[in-house]
């Protein structure tokens, strides 16, 4: 049972054409399967003679092909067994990652959560039990319909950002921080039971966002909170940030600030103060926690001051240099030295140290290009599977692909996911001396070649250490 490659399919009348080999041969309307009804499909097929013409009949996908015009699309596991599951797999839901171990608290909130940030209300909504409740400050909330018009209304619906996630003595509280002037935060208290949420508790408004007032050549700075902080401790926030920000003579493009009190019993610092600045590009942030919020805020001052002065003297170190790395020494921020892809070793110096001989199959062009580039290789030695002839892939300096096939044939290549270019070169008959003599004259690093012996396709390349190694079919 041969295989080969559809070559074309017309929608119309149904019939195709498979190539195998360098023959090509006809499929009648009717004999080929639906799933393999695309050119570039890899197929095992039949072969009949009618009117003493050999035609491809019952012409089917071949399963586990590596490489289609769908190479990129990989499977899941969804609906596969857990590891505490026996008998027949269950069927796939909207969670399947929740059923083993029942789920724990943490990783039910979050799930949840990543379907209210998504905007998937079905996803959410298949993680509530069948009697969940949510309580709300105009009420309680039950069934389906009200859970639903309560997630879409919610700020975090569709805000496409990461929720804080805490567990508590008393369930799980998730929260939605605001990120610019005029968002509106959003928190919820879970309480999940048996891999499902049970009920929920809307927290208020949780976190704010304000804007610290525009002065001239300042951004606004936003603010954003959590837990109970009082509007003192936001105005000397704002007020540390702003001045930090007016000492620097560069462009401030934004300025943020976090302020989180926790009161957990664990926590010996239950106060904790961020601020983090985009200096015309540059990234600049700065922590502190402490046991109340104005030692917090104290601390960042402090922090900020520190991070500003060490970023100044950096620059100004950086601007004495050149930047060049001297032998046996390095500084932050030097370039990186170039590197050659190989040792320069004389081309009289150089011998074949590695020989490697394998049985290479049968692939489309596709498919070797995607094993040289999973492999990280420069080129890839493979047999064509439409034309049967050895041929190569490889890289060419403008980031394209090229093939050359061995022998030359008038079989095209068909569809590639990539843009393939088809060399039309000579390749030369050589024996192992005079390859080696013409790759150290070239000066390439890689030469295709049919061996004069057995006649099969080589391919002799240059190593790291500046030696030859020998590519040859087992």
């Amino acid at each position: 049972m041969p295989d080969g490659v559809v070559h074309w399919f017309d929608t119309v009348h149904g019939d195709a054409e498979v190539v195998d080999d360098g023959h090509a041969y006809h499929v009648p309307a009717g004999s080929i399967d639906p799933p393999a009804r695309h050119p570039g499909a890899r197929v095992h097929f039949d072969l009949q003679r009618v009117d003493g013409v050999e035609e491809a009949v019952d012409v089917r996908l071949r399963q586990s092909a590596r490489a289609s015009r769908h190479r990129h699309h990989f499977g899941s596991l969804e609906g596969a067994h857990g590891f505490d599951t026996k008998g027949r797999p269950p069927h796939a839901g909207a969670h399947p990652e929740l059923r083993a171990a029942a789920g724990h608290p943490v990783q039910v909130a979050r799930s949840w959560a990543t379907s209210v940030a998504r905007g998937d209300v079905d996803g959410a909504l298949a993680l509530y039990s069948p009697d969940a409740v949510v309580h709300t400050g105009e009420g309680t909330l039950e069934g389906r319909a009200a859970l639903s018009a309560w997630l879409e209304t919610s700020p975090a619906f569709g805000c496409a950002r990461h929720a804080r996630i805490v567990g508590a003595d008393d369930g799980v509280i998730v929260t939605w921080e605001a990120e610019a002037p005029g968002d509106q935060g959003f928190a919820v208290r879970c309480r999940p039971a048996h891999g499902a949420v049970a009920e929920q508790w809307q927290l208020g408004a949780g976190v704010s966002a304000l804007a610290a007032p525009e002065t001239e050549g300042l951004p606004p700075v936003t603010l954003s909170t959590s837990g109970h902080v009082d509007e003192r401790a936001k105005a000397e926030a704002l007020q540390v940030v702003a001045h930090a920000v007016a000492t620097l003579g560069e462009p401030v493009l934004f300025a943020r600030i976090k302020l989180a009190w926790e009161p957990d019993p664990a926590r010996p610092r239950p106060a904790r103060a961020e601020a983090m600045l985009d200096l015309n590009g540059e990234p600049l942030r700065a922590h502190a926690t402490a046991r109340s919020m104005t030692e917090a805020i104290d601390g960042l001052q402090h922090r900020l001051h520190d991070r500003l002065e060490h970023r100044a003297r950096r620059r100004e170190d950086l601007h004495r240099s050149d930047g060049l790395a001297r032998p046996g020494t390095w500084r932050h921020g030097d370039l990186s030295p170039e590197r050659p892809p190989s040792f320069e070793r004389p081309a009289e110096e150089r011998q074949l140290v590695r020989h490697k001989a394998f049985a290479i199959g049968e692939l489309t062009p596709d498919e070797a290009i995607f094993d040289m580039v999973q492999l990280d290789y420069d080129f890839y030695l493979f047999v064509d599977l439409a034309s049967g002839t050895d041929s190569i892939v490889e890289r060419t300096e403008e980031g394209t692909y090229r093939m050359v096939r061995l022998r030359p044939s008038t079989v095209a290549l068909g569809p590639t996911a990539e843009p393939v270019d088809l060399a039309g070169v000579e390749v030369p008959v050589l024996g192992l001396d005079e390859a080696i003599e013409r790759l150290g004259a070239s000066g390439e690093r890689h030469l295709f070649f049919a061996d004069a012996a057995s006649g099969r396709g080589s391919v002799l390349y240059l190593r790291y250490d500046g030696h030859y190694g020998l590519i040859t079919p087992e």
